[in-house]
């Protein structure tokens, strides 16, 4: 049986998760590298050791991942033998998807996407998701008034964020914990960040995020009747939701018919 060498196109968030979740451990497969985009500064680190299964995949990768730039795709497809590339961005036009397709497909490597049931961890907590049509909606909005209501009916609530991953150093980022302000200096957020984080954080909202959705999932049940994902871009939830809420965009008629993944 051929092998599957895989590269996985991401922006440091649903790449990383898709890696932990399902590839790390997929029989048969080989992951060889991580592509970047949308965010700046992303490509040139490594993707740590630590948190690639090598406990229960055999060690497969002793020395964690290099992450490189997308530009660089068809060289990369050639000089590590791949086969298949893995879509795991969010928030991109269907004809930015396909001609990714097409790029890939014309080195003679298959194209793929995972589809949600792949990829979502199931909760002992109900989870209710909030995510969007596109970025910039109201989604975070929306899961504050949500957590407000669940607290002012005596529901104790985490909120679980989409990940920023921004540091240089991902595994410092793995687990994060905001209770207060001042946890955000701990964990050298971003401007990014804290524009994301902070208002959570002032309504009193206990507030979970970093890099292993498995961790932070396991970790937020201890504290919580109920588990709120706070969805970033178009993405759908890396949890199993028993209820999805999608906020959509007046002014933005359309769109959730033309930009991945719907």
């Amino acid at each position: 049986m051929t092998r599957d060498k895989v590269i996985i196109l991401g922006a440091a968030g649903r790449d990383f998760h898709d890696f932990q979740f399902f590839w790390s451990t997929a029989p048969n497969t080989e992951v060889m590298c991580f592509t970047a985009k949308q965010i700046p500064g992303i490509s040139g680190r490594r993707f740590p050791p630590e948190m690639c299964k090598n406990d229960v995949n055999g060690n497969r990768y002793p020395e964690g991942l290099m992450i490189y730039p997308e530009d660089d795709l068809e060289e990369l497809i050639l000089s590590f033998g791949a086969n298949t590339c893995a879509l795991a961005y969010s928030d991109l036009s269907y004809a930015t998807a396909q001609s990714l397709a097409s790029r890939v497909n014309a080195t003679g490597c298959k194209f793929i996407q995972l589809p949600p049931s792949l990829t979502q961890v199931k909760s002992t907590k109900p989870v209710i998701a909030v995510c969007a049509t596109r970025t910039g909606t109201g989604k975070s909005q929306t899961t504050r008034f949500i957590a407000n209501y669940l607290k002012d009916h005596g529901k104790k609530i985490a909120v679980i964020r989409h990940p920023m991953p921004y540091d240089k150093n991902l595994l410092k980022q793995r687990f994060q914990r905001f209770e207060v302000l001042e946890d955000m200096v701990k964990y050298n957020c971003t401007i990014e960040e804290r524009e994301e984080y902070e208002l959570h954080i002032e309504e009193g909202n206990l507030l979970f995020a970093g890099v292993d959705y498995e961790m932070i999932l396991h970790e937020a049940e201890q504290d919580a009747d109920i588990v709120l994902w706070d969805g970033g871009n178009n993405d759908t939830p890396f949890y199993k939701p028993d209820l999805l809420i999608t906020v959509a965009d007046a002014l933005r008629s359309g769109h959730e018919k033309h930009f991945y993944p719907g």
